[in-house]
């Protein structure tokens, strides 16, 4: 299993709207993330900062998986007037962050 802590970063003025879409995140997206593996995914806020907590099976499957989705392309595209996905070039992914402790 791998635990995957990564950031972004909102857009000033749009915490109201990536809120409310979040809310109602589309059926067809959460399917998209469970079949590519998703087990447990959390999105937090704080300020601008944005904070995702994602465990699935195979990171690399997963990534894989969600840029053959064509609903993700789409959920994506909506995404970019919200927040700036702090994308890390090596990987197409946000920007990981680096675990250093975990209690099972």
């Amino acid at each position: 299993m791998d635990r995957v802590g990564f950031r972004m970063r909102l857009l000033p003025g749009q915490a109201a709207e990536y809120r409310r879409r979040h809310a109602a995140v589309w059926p067809e997206m959460l399917d998209a993330l469970r079949a590519a593996g998703a087990r447990k995914y959390s999105i937090f806020l704080g300020g601008y900062d944005l904070f995702g907590y994602l465990e699935v099976e195979d990171f690399a499957r997963f990534r894989e998986r969600m840029a053959a989705a064509e609903v993700n392309d789409r959920w994506q595209a909506g995404m970019t007037a919200l927040i700036d996905p702090l994308t890390d070039p090596e990987t197409g992914f946000h920007r990981r962050l680096e675990e250093v402790f975990h209690l099972e």
